[in-house]
């Protein structure tokens, strides 16, 4: 009995013994399969009695091996070693294809860059026949060798990047000169061979061929069917210098439209603007031939499913249909979107918002851009036709139009002249009983709607039904889809707000970036409203105090915000929409055009409904309220002067750099001096100025208690002790920091208008006084990894507990919505608390003493023999990186 007792009680044991050995044994039939069509080669290797050298392992691990290797330089002169590495390092060095222009300050005469972009293209559509032909020539009867074959390089090419450059030297490949019709042509043959292309960017204004989209489009037709282009990024070029050479010209139906007029009495409609029943829209231009039709097809209509698509600067409507075309077809499987519009296409016709029972979204029944005779006024704008062929307006309008006419009809009037430019900051607001007091608020020209009628219109609002796939009388079926996107970029683009809340599915995005959008407000206060948090229920439905203390859930997944209108709506959003430290990346600008004066939200609302929400989830933050001068104005010296509203208060400098956020990687501000560095003291031991500022708490000293921070940028400084500060002596004073606290890991510094990286150079075998030159420079970018500036794993450590008892005391209080003063002074007394310096530290404080108690009792003189093999900090003047860091990308206010 007690055998069958210990025996029951040891097969758990025995089970669990035997799991780990079944995975063992599968995981070894998975190698040994694979391993099985290399038999032979392995067999080759065992039997070799002396060490391996380089070339005799395996093709899989050198692979690898080179794999590692990232540098083309490298990669060349490892190719020339040996026929085995050679065809190893080949595939990754034509794995990217990337042309970068140099800086416009280089003379053309001393840059090589056009002959790259020449010799590389000739490399990617010739091959390399250079060896068969000489080989022929000087042995004619020696037989063809298998590796003189040719080469076709543009196979292994993954990623095609051209970049935008300087002006004049991007200016002589307009695909309206000759040199640009070649470049074209030249790309087209050479993207036709890449059957591995994965990305593909034309950054250059300069227009692009139908033949590369052509091209582009024969990759799909691959023998096995493995098309591998996911991502295509274009920036359009002006296509009105096609109408003063083409032969459009002379065909006034070809040319674009004028600026876009709104009448007297028009109304803006949640779909757009509907003009009133006295007016009417400009007749549309009938259908047009090829040769008439002065932009380039076909485009984006011929190009496969795509997961991500980028196209800016857009001046012309036929694009637009065309991407309709592509988004329809990568509906499944489309991730990220970004939209441009043309600075000078802004006011056109094709642009704006519009509404109204006689316009369409697209022409389904036009082949091609030129057959299409609807106008170029679009029922619901820009989004309307983009998202024409997956979701219809219309339809929807006439489901429900009949049974709720008083709906429709709340809008706002516009009773400007009779003939009155589109202004694109018009907010148009979802809530119906909001929407009149604040447009009116906001803007004069809108007149005053009369309250009754607002509430009536509100109480009248239809309920959305469900979903019915009905058919058209013409036989088309009813589009009810919906754009899943990821990402979502907007540039001047106005927003249809019907369009927004019922084509796209909210819950899935991550990303949205909205510059310069009209009715950009009216989106978060819809937003607001339609994905208000809910409280979770268990069984039966909770009372009214159970349901205030349930938690919540929320229907958001918002994790990057980029905008550079920033209004009250958007942080309320931020504040009640989203859940705490969820949002990872915050970009908030204000370039407001034409409101002088201060922004509409000021810094410390930011920081109450933002920053303190999302303290813990934080990764990269952006505040800039400076305005984009364009061109001169009234307002000059008031635009000129508008960063200084947003400049952190002390006790925000306080809160960014007590360790709280801590997973703040990239931070771009302004500061005050005062909070800078700590001042100067006067002959009688007084502070010069801000003594009762607290200015002993300095961002400098403060640093180490963020050493996760990456990237950093000042753009403005204000009360600085001179007229002009010099940049590299502010950067001076942050490599005197991370000398003294080598756990930071800062890497890239931008101050004013300069831009500085943080190099370390070792000066082994030498002494600091000497003058021989130094070893060669180590780039900080091992910083990330912990390989230099120390592991800072104790401070890491205490910041981290530090935060933590800081959280728990103030979780409570600044996740509470009705924020009052009591919780903001508590808030202020811990952040006094909070430690200032370095040296604060007990355990560095204790250090100390005891080697001063040790020096007392030694005969050292107390010199110490410096050490050669020191690292040492340099400053190295760079070039903005854009594309490595988000804030310097982000601080331009485009895509």
């Amino acid at each position: 009995m007690e055998d069958s007792v210990m025996d029951i009680a040891s097969a758990p044991d025995a089970a669990a013994l035997a799991a780990p050995q079944a995975r063992q044994e599968q995981a070894s039939k998975t190698v040994s399969g694979y391993l099985g069509e290399k038999g032979l080669e392995w067999k080759a290797v065992y039997d070799k009695e002396r060490p391996l050298t380089l070339l005799e392992l395996p093709v899989d691990i050198l692979r690898l091996i080179v794999k590692e290797i990232t540098h083309t330089n490298d990669l060349t002169a490892l190719a020339l070693t040996s026929s085995a590495l050679y065809n190893l390092a080949v595939p990754l060095i034509y794995s990217r294809f990337d042309i970068v222009w140099p800086d416009g300050i280089v003379a053309p005469s001393e840059s090589k860059s056009v002959d790259a972009l020449t010799y590389g293209l000739s490399t990617l559509c010739l091959g390399s026949a250079f060896a068969r032909t000489t080989r022929k020539v000087y042995r004619p009867s020696a037989s063809p060798l298998a590796k003189f074959a040719g080469n076709e390089y543009a196979k292994y090419t993954k990623k095609f990047s051209l970049g935008n450059g300087p002006n004049d030297w991007v200016a002589e490949y307009m695909i309206t000169k000759e040199s640009g019709k070649m470049l074209g042509t030249l790309v087209a043959i050479a993207v036709a061979k890449m059957k591995n292309l994965e990305t593909f960017v034309w950054d250059m204004p300069t227009g692009v061929l139908s033949d590369i989209f052509m091209a582009l489009s024969s990759l799909e037709d691959q023998t096995d069917n493995d098309c591998k282009l996911n991502r295509v990024w274009i920036r359009w070029h002006d296509n009105s210098e096609n109408l003063a050479v083409g032969p459009s010209s002379s065909n006034p139906a070809a040319m674009s439209g004028a600026p876009a007029v709104v009448p007297l009495g028009s109304q803006l409609t949640p779909i757009g603007i509907m003009l009133p029943p006295t007016a009417s829209h400009p007749p549309p231009r009938p259908a047009i031939s090829y040769l008439e039709y002065h932009c380039e097809y076909p485009t984006f209509s011929v190009l496969p499913p795509l997961k991500s698509l980028t196209v800016l600067d857009i001046d012309e409507l036929g694009y637009l249909d065309e991407i309709a075309v592509l988004l329809e077809r990568s509906k499944d499987c489309l991730q990220e979107l970004r939209i441009g519009i043309a600075a000078k296409a802004a006011h056109k016709d094709f642009v704006q918002t519009w509404d109204g029972p006689g316009l369409k979204q697209i022409d389904h029944r036009a082949r091609w851009p030129g057959e299409s005779s609807i106008g170029e006024r679009r029922l619901g704008g820009v989004l309307g036709v983009l998202v024409g062929k997956i979701y219809d307006i219309k339809k929807r309008r006439s489901q429900r139009g009949m049974e709720k006419p008083a709906a429709d009809a709340l809008v706002v009037e516009v009773p400007a002249s009779p003939i009155t430019p589109v202004s694109t900051e018009i907010e148009i607001q979802h809530d119906a009983a909001s929407t009149v007091g604040e447009i009116a608020s906001s803007h004069p020209e809108i007149q005053q709607v009369d309250e009754a009628v607002a509430g009536r219109a509100k109480a009248q609002t239809p309920v959305r039904t469900e979903r019915q796939s009905r058919s058209s009388p013409g036989g088309r079926r009813r589009l009810d889809g919906k754009l899943k996107l990821q990402t979502l970029e907007l540039e001047r683009v106005p927003l249809s707000l019907q369009v927004c809340r019922l084509a796209f599915d909210w819950s899935l995005l991550s990303s949205l970036t909205l510059l310069d959008c009209a009715q950009h407000e009216s989106l978060w206060k819809m937003l607001r409203k339609q994905f208000q948090p809910s409280a979770l229920s268990f069984g039966a439905p909770p009372n009214n105090k159970q349901q205030a203390s349930a938690p919540l859930q929320y229907h958001l997944a918002l994790k990057y915000i980029h905008t550079d209108t920033t209004s009250p709506s958007l942080i309320t959003f931020i504040k009640e929409t989203l859940a705490p430290n969820t949002l990872e990346v915050l970009f908030l600008q204000d370039r407001r055009r034409g409101h002088p004066g201060p922004p509409t939200v000021m810094i410390d609302h930011i920081f109450k409904g933002a920053l303190k929400r999302h303290r813990s989830s934080l990764q990269k933050l952006l505040l800039d309220s400076s305005a984009k001068l364009t061109a001169p104005s009234t307002t000059a010296v008031a635009d000129a002067i508008r960063w200084r509203n947003w400049v952190l208060t002390t006790e925000m400098v306080l809160y960014i750099t007590s360790g709280r956020m801590c997973n703040l990687k990239e931070l771009a501000v302004s500061l005050d001096y005062k909070d800078w560095v700590t001042l100067p003291l006067m002959s009688d031991g007084t502070v010069k100025s801000y003594a009762n500022m607290g200015s002993q708490h300095t961002f400098l000293q403060r640093l180490p208690n963020v050493p996760q921070l990456r990237s950093i940028n000042i753009p403005h400084i204000a009360d600085y002790v001179t007229n002009t500060f010099e940049p590299r002596e502010l950067a001076h004073q942050i490599a005197d920091i991370i000398t003294l606290r080598p756990e930071i890991r800062l890497c890239y510094a931008g101050i004013g208008a300069k831009c500085f990286e943080i190099l370390e150079a070792c000066d082994a075998g030498s002494s600091p006084g000497a003058s021989g030159t130094s070893s060669p420079y180590v780039m900080v970018d091992s910083v990330a990894h912990g390989q230099l500036h120390g592991s800072g794993t104790n401070d890491n450590g205490a910041a981290a507990d530090h935060e933590g008892e800081d959280e728990e005391d103030t979780t409570d209080e600044e996740d509470d919505e009705g924020e009052d003063d009591d919780s903001e002074e508590s808030e202020d007394e811990e952040d006094d608390n909070t430690p200032t310096t370095g040296t604060s530290d007990p355990d560095e404080m204790q250090s100390d003493n005891e080697a001063a108690e040790h020096d007392d009792d030694s005969d050292d003189d107390g010199f110490v023999e410096p050490d050669n093999g020191r690292v040492s900090l340099r400053l190295r003047e760079i070039l903005f990186y854009d594309d490595k860091v988000a804030i310097f990308r982000a601080r331009h206010g485009k895509l």
